[in-house]
């Protein structure tokens, strides 16, 4: 997927889910040489994971983001323990898993908050939660409540969509049962010049 840069700014404009420092690199197993992390302030906004460069006097250039990690088809591992660091873990995606995202965070409770929040950031999860509570719903409620069209108080979708009868079509009925019988054409340009005042 392609973004501009102007797309891309604004898109991380905004409120965050959660925003902060993490230590970042990329991992590549077919890779030798791996480069260091790198501080860099990471924005979750919906699916969407945006980092910004922080420079040497620790200010971050939010005028434009230095990069974006889409959050589908994605795992969240957590690497404490391993080369990698005590609070680090990893962003890996089903289709690349030798490429991983590796961050890392200041604390236990940090990398926790965020590991929670990325867990949570898939359209994925967003459509299994949506399942869950309408299957909970349609037990305690005998009714699948995606049928219930909220705008209409309540009314079953299917009732609220049924074509109500309208002024507009009470007239054509009434041309309707004109043309089975003789009716002069007088009457039936009078007629087709109120369905036209009525339609517009």
């Amino acid at each position: 997927m392609k973004f501009n840069e102007k797309e891309l700014a604004e898109a991380s404009s905004g409120p965050a889910d959660i925003e902060g420092r993490l230590n970042h690199k990329r991992a590549h197993k077919s890779v030798i040489i791996i480069l260091g992390f790198k501080e860099k302030w990471f924005k979750l906004r919906y699916n969407l994971l945006f980092y910004f460069n922080i420079n040497e006097l620790g200010q971050i250039d939010d005028r434009q983001p230095a990069g974006v990690i889409i959050l589908e088809n994605y795992s969240i591992n957590l690497d404490a323990g391993t080369t990698e660091g005590v609070f680090a873990f990893s962003i890996a995606f089903r289709d690349e898993y030798e490429k991983r995202h590796v961050l890392s965070g200041r604390s236990e409770s940090q990398v926790e908050k965020w590991v929670n929040a990325l867990k949570q950031a898939s359209y994925e999860y967003w459509r299994f939660r949506l399942i869950m509570l309408q299957e909970k719903l349609l037990k305690i409620t005998g009714k699948d409540p995606l049928l219930v069209y909220p705008r209409n108080q309540g009314i079953i979708r299917d009732v609220a969509w049924e074509p109500a009868s309208t002024f507009r079509s009470h007239v054509r009925s009434f041309t309707t049962s004109f043309s089975s019988s003789v009716v002069t054409s007088t009457a039936l340009n009078t007629v087709t010049k109120e369905m036209n005042l009525i339609e517009f």
